[in-house]
């Protein structure tokens, strides 16, 4: 305990783990004079259920992103990145966002919530993913692919070569797991519709593609619901090949495993997350072959006293034996009982063996489709999807913000979306190949055109 008699737990990543944990334990505050400190680079989370739909606009990304400060009002927030631990002298040591001179703080129990990252193979494996490829893990990743969705349009309307003007709106989505049939879904709907706004380009100028090394797209989901997604998909005119991987990926296009060039100006990677990296620089933590963090059944860091493992990043074994899912869902269920094991620690009593399972899975399809098995019931179709939308918009967090959700999307039903940049995130600018064959001049394009 600190010197006032306060016990300080120190929540390391301000995610969904990190910040329900919070939540969870501030209802023991009072009673057991917690100190809680959450540590994390950003002041916000996102809710990334609706990441995708915010990213193409049918919902404001402001409306699903949760400020901390707000989200958790008992506890303190460092924004701030964390440079190393000290677990014999129970030390944390951060850096705060903006200054340029590293911090430390003490901790009576640390938590290590420090979430996932995308996973990308080594270069050896698979090339060209961190030059040329967009990810699906952040704001800036989804607005990112709707920035660069918008700029592809306007410059294949420009091209008079309909070979390039094919290749320039022709999206590569590797993996076909919830995250990347999400992505494809909404992503179709939003390009091609975005097609009536300019004179020389059609519906089927725009080509979509799924690549999944697995037999199946959503393998988690059962057979019969993830055949009906398939099909649904392929209907809509999106190629999806199961069985292969993608081995380069190349300013112009990609070679799939089978040594198949694929010609594409955009791919967006969504093959699997990996316990974040970060772990693997702080001496001392007991970690898998993953990178994840070691935990026994309640949550504790194997062989560490008063370190917890949460979410993502932490390997925690079921009673029979499995670890859980990287889910969403799994961590903010994981938070309640994580905070009841950190005070009967606290309170000198035994603690709990973690029982977290996954209720269901939904997946979104785009245009008013989707699949779900939720607790034995297996829907396909609308009926999915409204249960979708209906269930998260109960979990998002707080009523004024799932007002506001809700308000996008009535209004949605009434206004058709704005196919514009909203021109903030460097990122979306990726070299693109060749001389394209629009008529004009390089100064005639402009600036951005130039810089792309």
């Amino acid at each position: 305990m600190t010197d006032t008699g306060t016990v300080r737990i120190v929540i390391l990543g301000g995610g969904f783990g990190g910040a329900y944990l919070a939540q969870s334990l501030q209802k023991y505050a009072g009673s057991h004079n917690l100190e809680i400190i959450i540590i994390d680079r950003n002041n916000f989370f996102v809710f990334y259920p609706l990441l995708v739909e915010a990213g193409t606009g049918s919902i404001e990304p402001r409306h699903c992103t949760v400020p901390i400060r707000d989200f958790a009002r008992k506890s303190d927030l460092l924004m701030a990145e964390v440079k190393g631990l000290d677990l014999e002298e129970k030390s944390v040591r951060y850096r705060l966002i903006g200054d340029d001179q590293d911090r430390s703080i003490d901790y009576d129990h640390l938590v290590i919530a420090l979430g996932s990252v995308t996973r990308i193979l080594p270069e050896n494996i698979v090339s060209g993913v961190r030059e040329h490829a967009f990810e699906m893990k952040h704001m800036t990743d989804a607005v990112a692919v709707r920035d660069r969705s918008i700029e592809l349009l306007e410059l294949a309307n420009a091209t008079t070569d309909p070979v390039e003007r094919k290749r320039l709106l022709h999206f590569i989505i590797v993996g076909g797991n919830v995250t990347g049939i999400e992505v494809v879904g909404e992503l179709e709907s939003f390009v091609r519709d975005a097609t009536i706004m300019y004179r020389n380009l059609r519906r089927e100028d725009c080509t979509f593609t799924v690549v999944e090394l697995a037999p199946t797209i959503l393998g988690i989901l059962p057979e019969h619901l993830h055949q009906w997604a398939h099909r649904q998909l392929t209907k809509r005119g999106i190629q999806i090949y199961n069985g292969i991987s993608v081995n380069e990926v190349h300013v112009d296009h990609v070679v799939t495993s089978e040594e198949k060039k694929i010609p594409c100006s955009t791919v967006i990677w969504t093959a699997g997350i990996a316990p974040n990296p970060i772990l693997r620089q702080f001496d001392g933590l007991p970690l898998n072959k993953f990178g994840g963090l070691d935990c026994e059944g309640d949550y504790a860091a194997k062989g560490l006293e008063n370190v917890w493992g949460l979410g993502d990043c932490a390997c925690v074994p079921c009673p029979d034996g499995k670890p859980m899912p990287p889910l969403a869902q799994i961590a903010i269920r994981q938070a309640p009982q994580l905070a009841g094991n950190i005070v009967a620690t606290i309170r000198g009593e035994a603690t709990k063996p973690a029982d977290v399972h996954v209720q269901g899975i939904l997946v979104p399809l785009g245009r008013h489709r989707g699949v779900a098995s939720l607790k034995g019931m297996r829907m396909e179709g609308f009926i999915a999807w409204a249960m979708w939308r209906a269930i998260y918009l109960l979990k998002t967090p707080g009523w004024r913000r799932r007002f506001r959700v809700a308000m996008d999307w009535f209004i949605n039903l009434f206004c058709k979306r704005d196919y514009v940049q909203l021109g903030m995130i460097p990122a979306s600018h990726r070299e693109f190949h060749g001389q394209h064959h629009t008529g004009r001049s390089n100064e005639e394009l402009g600036d951005s055109q130039q810089e792309a």
